[in-house]
Order: structure tokens, then sequence, then C-alpha cells
């Protein structure tokens, strides 16, 4: 194994040398030897040793340039932040043995091919005690130690994770243990499986990663609202979760084309045509959907949620799913004001009024005005659900009408989306009070709102049409 061909690699590693003492020994350990054997691209790096990660880590901090604190300090597990705030941040975890030697640190982690190790002076020497490199040729996923999952149950999900990154298949052993664990989810904090889920939500194929879930009765102990998997392929429960995973599919397809446009051609009419509709803002909606809204969770990340969970039915008195994974999973208030804002919009009239009318002048202000930056998002999870219910429920003509008002909606959006998010009103609050003799109040604020609507629609152009707008709703 040449470690030392990776060029981030041997900068940290000669970093290290540097500020331990002699006699110190330190190994890199964890994902970042499995990933130095598959030749990809290394971020983080988690290094152990038997004491002192404490003063090495500020040591290093030194000789990087980057920012360093105590994760755990009982643990002795500390972290160093390089290029912090950017989008090339990586972090360096310094911890201590769990248990006295190395051996045992590496029996008590996940997986045989995170249970590898490196001696920063030996790094062409791998220490493989399990026989992670050989599963990791294999493609088997095997656990450390037979009470792995036991020790943490969040491993069940890591495991989907590892599945579906590295393309592995599970040992029985593993498969079996893996299965009797995952009741234990529910004493694992809700931020903790929230992060591991994200993370998974970050390797390509959802609709694979959520059907392995669904298998192993992982994703009904995370989402109640999923239906369990039963063993009847025809059974009610399996035909609705079947209908979730299609709209999944079906927005990975959208998001697929953005990066990939040139598969329209491969697209057959109807649906090449909504396509195109996403088509003509390429790049407004590829920096849409890989957009954070916090530290590694990304708008396409939500979207997926979404169209996992939304229901149609909770307007009729059901639960709204979505609001209970927001509050259980403690997502930001930023990030549930955007799926709030694109459930209730889904939940309105306007679902229906789009499949079956072109959307008036007003009604396309009004939308733009609710959903505000989240409108792309409603307009993705709402094409995602018309094109699963074509196949049963949903007309040609409805399918086509609704498509057509959802691309008035982006070029609405992304031609005057500025006028919402910052209207450039011809009157202000203090020339309306002004003009109108008016004190400050909640009527001002209505005042805006019809001149604002107003000036969108094209019915206010001059100083003058503002003013009368005012004196008739001040004669009212």
């Amino acid at each position: 194994m040449k470690a030392l061909d990776n060029p981030e690699f041997k900068r940290v590693l000669t970093a290290l040398r540097d500020c331990k003492s002699p006699d110190q020994k330190v190994y890199v350990v964890g994902g970042a030897v499995r990933d130095l054997l598959l030749g990809k691209a290394l971020h983080d790096f988690d290094y152990v040793m038997a004491k002192g990660s404490r003063e090495l880590a500020k040591a290093l901090r030194k000789a990087l340039g980057g920012a360093s604190f105590a994760l755990d300090d009982e643990r002795g597990f500390n972290r160093v932040i390089l290029d912090g705030g950017s989008s090339q941040e990586r972090h360096i975890d310094i911890a201590e043995f769990v248990g006295e030697t190395l051996e045992e640190d590496l029996r008590a982690r996940d997986f045989t091919i995170n249970a590898m190790a490196i001696d920063i002076d030996e790094p062409d020497v791998l220490i493989d005690p399990l026989g992670g490199k050989e599963d990791l040729k294999n493609g088997i996923l095997q656990v450390a130690s037979a009470d792995s999952f036991e020790k943490d149950p969040l491993r069940v999900l890591r495991a989907v994770r590892m599945l579906q990154t590295y393309e592995m298949g599970l040992s029985s052993e593993t498969a079996h243990s893996l299965r009797v664990a995952i009741s234990g989810l529910e004493r694992v904090s809700g931020e903790r499986v929230r992060d591991e889920l994200f993370n998974i939500l970050n390797v390509p194929s959802n609709e694979d990663s959520f059907r392995m879930m669904w298998y192993l009765g992982i994703l009904s102990e995370v989402f109640p609202c999923v239906p369990p998997f039963s063993t009847e392929d025809a059974s009610t429960s399996n035909q609705a979760f079947e209908r979730r995973l299609s709209r999944v599919a079906h927005l990975e397809d959208y998001f697929l084309h953005l990066n990939l446009p040139e598969l329209n051609h491969a697209i057959d009419s109807p649906r090449k045509t909504s396509h195109e509709c996403f088509l003509n803002w390429c790049d407004e909606l590829i920096e849409f959907i890989n957009r954070q809204i916090t530290r590694g969770r990304l708008v396409r990340n939500l979207l997926v949620l979404l169209v996992l969970l939304l229901r149609q039915d909770v307007k009729e008195g059901a639960p709204s799913s979505v609001q209970a994974v927001i509050h259980h999973y403690k997502l930001s208030k930023a990030e549930g004001d955007f799926l709030t804002s694109i459930e209730n919009a889904f939940l309105s009239e306007l679902a229906q009024i789009t499949r079956t009318r072109v959307l008036t002048d007003l009604e396309v202000f009004k939308t733009l005005k609710q959903l505000k930056s989240a409108l792309p998002g409603f307009v993705f999870v709402s094409m995602a659900f018309a094109d699963d219910e074509k196949r049963e429920m949903l007309s040609e003509e409805a399918y086509k009408m609704h498509h057509s008002n959802m691309q008035s909606l982006l070029k609405a959006w992304f031609e005057r989306g500025d006028e919402i998010i910052k209207p450039q009103l011809i009157m202000d609050g203090d020339a309306i009070m002004q003009y109108g003799g008016l004190a400050p109040g909640p009527f001002v604020g209505e005042l805006l709102d019809i001149l604002e609507e107003a000036q969108f629609l094209g019915k206010v152009k001059t100083l003058e049409d503002a003013k009368a707008l005012i004196d008739q709703h001040l004669a009212r």
C-alpha cells in the first residue's frame, strides 16, 4: 500500500511526526485507512494513541494553522479543523485507545473494514488483525465483534451506508445481529440518528437505500409513518410503500437529468416535456438542490425525505409525518420552515387547481409569495407525485396541465423572484403614512401588501397609480 501517494495524507502525516515525541506511537485508523486502500480522496482523518492526545492536537493545530478543541475529555477525543467554514473544511480527530492496546481499540470498532490501522512511522505497513482488507476485497460487510450492534445500535444505519457506498453484501451473521439490534435504535438520541440518516441520503440512489432499510426493518423504526415490510408481496402496506419509493425514484431521476442533460433525448414523451421544463433552468436548479440549509444537509436530501414522508390525507385529520420528523429529529428552524412551506402548499387547493386549469397571474404571485425560496422545491415534489399518479389516476390532459403550470411557476420565480424576496415598492411605509395621514399599524402593512401585489401584476406602474390605489383603499 502506497499511503504516501496521497498528498493530503502525506502533509498531515509529516506534521504529526514533527509534533509528536520520538517515543509516542500514533496510528491512523478507521475510514481513512479503508479509503487509502481503495484509492479514494481523503477529507477527514482519525488517529489514535495511548495517551497525550490533547497536547498533540494543540501542537498539530499550530503546525497546520487550524483550530482545535476537545470533543470528549474522558476519552481523550480531540478535533483539529482545517479551513473551517469553507467548502474545503477538513477534520482531524485524535483520540486515545478504547482499551489498553491498539488491537483492543480496533476490536471495539463497528466493522472489519473500519478496523485497520497504519503506524505513522511505518505508513506502508497495514495493521489488520480482523481481516478487513480481505473483506473489503470480497465485498462482504462483517462486524468487528459479535456485540458490535449491541454496543451502539446506530451502527445498523451505518451498515446501510457502508453497504450502499461500497456496494457490499452482508454476511449472514452480521445480517442476523443487525435485525436483532434494530429495536435498540429507540435508545439512540434523535440527533445521532438524524445525522446518520443524512449521511445515507448523501449516498447515490436513495431509492435503493430506502428499499434496503425497509427490507431489513430499519425504515419503519426510524420513520413510524412508513408501513413495515410484509412477506405478502401484494399486501396493502407493501403497495403503499412502493408508491412512496416510486416518488423518490422520479425525484432522483429529475436530479440525474439536471446533471446529465444529454440523457433527455432517451425519454419518451410526455415525460420528456417535464424534464425539459427543468432543463430551462438547469444551472440554477443544480445550485438550488445542492444548497446547504444546515451544514452537511442539502436541499436535495430534504426533498427526498419529503416525497417519502408526505401524506395527502393530512388535511383530513391525519397527523403530519413531516412535522413529526422535524420535531423528533430536531431539524433546524430553517429546515423546518422549508419543509413546512412546501407541505402546506402541497396540501392546499393549489395542488388540485394545477391539474385542472391554467393558474392566474394572481395565483402565481400568491404561490411565489407563500413559498419564496422554497418554490423550486415545491415544483420538484409536485412533479414527482404527478409522475407517480399518472400510472393509475391522472389523465394525460391533467398531467400536461400540471406540468405547464409548474413550468410557469419556475419561470416566474427565476425571472421575477427578486420582486418577492426584495420588493422595490414605488411607495414605502413612511411614504404611505405621510400621504394618507396614517399612524403606524397593521393597516399600513396591509397597504404595502396590496401595493406589492398590484406592482407584480402590472396594475401599478407609476407613483400616481400607487397613490390612486391607496386612495381607493382609504375610501373603503
